[in-house]
């Protein structure tokens, strides 16, 4: 009896911090993600003195103008979603059923799009795409033709293009890790029966596949949709208008909440439902259970013999060149600016110019938008680690209030950083000289933006820790705390540094928000770039673009 009470007695003990680290986690979440998303939701269904309608919305979306710039967001997402999937697909099916040389490089180049910034994408294909760029000087050096003879930036072909490139390694990924794992039984029965490949993979393998394609399918949309540096960008004018870019124009130029507001509220609505998708199908799938049956039989290899396919090595450079041609360009750009003679030389200048505090014509200078990305970024670290860690063990179990609470902890990701970005300029009003506050806010954004990415990489580790070693350390006398640190924290540490790597390089990527939030004092290196970009220096952006892929690619 006295074991029984002693047991219970350490039971309760042993949740009372977890229950104190739910009520800390849930108010930073609701501060800091749900009252700053709540102002926006508040100007778009209250934005007559407080007084609840839906003319605000009713007259955008009666709108010529909004409905053409809704239309074209779901048009352009559509359109690259497909493109994205045509594209994936063929390296998911390579790097399923296939051995062949080459398959480790095309794991990491598919790996590539993962760590770069989305403005860093922008730029290299200006660089390489553009009309003055890397290919069409090699076209036109081939051709003899005194002009460009490929013209695709600045409009639609250049949104699907890069949006395909940056979300490919999605449907790669997630197909793939599927369809390797697929019980080949069935495939076996058809092919003794006499059914061709064709027919073997439309009737079988394909509808296995379906939840993982419209999955991947749905989470793309979701980041075409909400794409914004692509769009700002890449579309070079108003017939290219996303309604991200028209949120971030409404506030910071035309300085109308409402509308903003309102164009938020028809974002969010439009992307709940395609994340519902994406959650609905990826609940479906099943990787553990699945049983892989090896099929020896000439009709149905799954290849573990290396052959020479010329169509698998033209996959493979075609995705090598649009994956690493661009980036590539960006730095080989930035030691090889254009002199006025129209001459190029190898030059270390667009670096120097960093250092330069006379070479920036924008309030502030280069170095200084360096360090402040490596201030926040390191902040951003500290805090995402901090809450990442702590709402992992919050939910770490099985119960049906823990799957709430994750739902409620996640969400962050299915809203955009725009939006999140509308709602802290929110926040500012009710700041006195929130210009002071400007480098706090926008940590606390980046924070928002990077635990999540902390969590899934903390949360399946400590699952995988079994309750017996806590139970022991507990039942010696030790405080939860105490067990927490030195039984569990040592094995997190690999899930860790891999949750700050990811919320390093999104904080020193990060543009959406912070273009909304930063003034001069807290210029960063993506907004510092874009700003190149539009003055056309793209040989110091290209510097600048350089040290991101370093401080990116060393974190991972």
């Amino acid at each position: 009896m006295n074991g029984l009470m002693n047991g219970l007695m350490l039971l309760q003990n042993s949740r009372r911090p977890k229950y104190f680290l739910l009520i800390t986690a849930v108010l930073f979440l609701a501060l800091l993600f749900y009252f700053p998303l709540s102002l926006v939701l508040k100007s778009a269904l209250f934005p007559y003195n407080n007084k609840f309608s839906l003319l605000n919305i009713i007259s955008l979306l009666s709108g010529k103008y909004y409905q053409r710039i809704i239309l074209f967001t779901l048009f352009q997402a559509l359109l690259s979603t497909l493109f994205t999937v045509l594209l994936g697909l063929p390296g998911a099916w390579l790097l399923a059923t296939k051995e062949f040389p080459g398959k480790r490089v095309l794991k990491a180049v598919s790996a590539v799009p993962f760590v770069l910034p989305s403005i860093l994408v922008v730029l290299g294909f200006v660089i390489f795409y553009g009309n003055n760029g890397f290919l069409n000087k090699i076209l036109m050096g081939i051709s003899g033709s005194s002009g460009p003879p490929l013209k695709i930036l600045y409009s639609m072909k250049a949104i699907i293009l890069a949006h395909g490139f940056y979300n490919f390694p999605i449907i790669l990924r997630l197909v793939s890790t599927l369809w390797e794992k697929l019980d080949n039984t069935q495939a076996n029965a058809a092919m003794s029966l006499g059914a061709g490949r064709f027919r073997l993979f439309y009737t079988i393998t394909l509808p296995q596949l379906l939840p993982a394609i419209l999955a991947g399918a749905a989470l793309v949309f979701v980041f075409c949709f909400t794409s914004f540096a692509v769009i700002l960008v890449l579309g070079g004018g108003p017939s290219f208008t996303t309604i991200e870019v028209e949120i971030y124009r409404q506030a910071r130029v035309s300085l109308n909440m409402n509308a903003a507001a309102a164009l938020s509220l028809v974002g969010i609505l439009i992307t709940s439902m395609f994340v519902f998708i994406n959650v609905h199908f990826q609940s479906s799938l099943n990787y553990h259970d699945t049983v892989q049956i090896r099929i020896i039989s000439k009709g149905y290899n799954k290849g573990k013999k290396r052959n020479f396919n010329p169509l698998i090595s033209i996959y493979i450079l075609i995705i090598t060149f649009l994956v690493v041609a661009p980036v590539i360009s960006v730095i080989i750009k930035s030691f090889f600016p254009v002199r006025p003679g129209r001459t190029v030389n190898l030059s270390i200048s667009a670096y120097s110019s960093i250092l330069n505090s006379t070479m920036s014509n924008f309030g502030t200078t280069l170095l200084h938008a360096v360090s402040n990305s490596i201030t926040f970024a390191v902040c951003t670290v500290i805090l995402s680690i901090i809450i990442g860690i702590t709402v992992s063990y919050i939910l770490k179990g099985k119960e049906k209030s823990i799957k709430f609470l994750d739902t409620l902890f996640m969400l962050p990701i299915s809203v955009s950083s725009v939006i999140l970005g509308l709602g802290y300029l929110k926040v500012m009003n009710y700041i006195a000289n929130p210009s002071k506050y400007s480098t706090i806010l926008i940590i606390l954004a980046h924070t928002v933006i990077a635990y999540p990415f902390v969590i899934r990489a903390v949360k399946p580790v400590l699952d995988k820790i079994k309750p017996d070693i806590i139970n022991a350390g507990l039942s010696l006398g030790e405080t939860p705390f105490r067990v927490f640190i030195t039984i569990q924290l040592p094995l997190l540490k690999s899930a860790v540094f891999t949750g700050a790597a990811f919320a390093f390089a999104i904080s020193m990527g990060e543009m959406n928000a912070t273009i909304l939030l930063s003034s001069e004092n807290t210029i960063t290196i993506p907004i510092m770039m874009y700003r190149l970009i539009g003055s056309y220096n793209f040989t110091a952006a290209c510097a600048l673009g350089t040290v991101l892929i370093i401080f990116t690619s060393f974190s991972f």
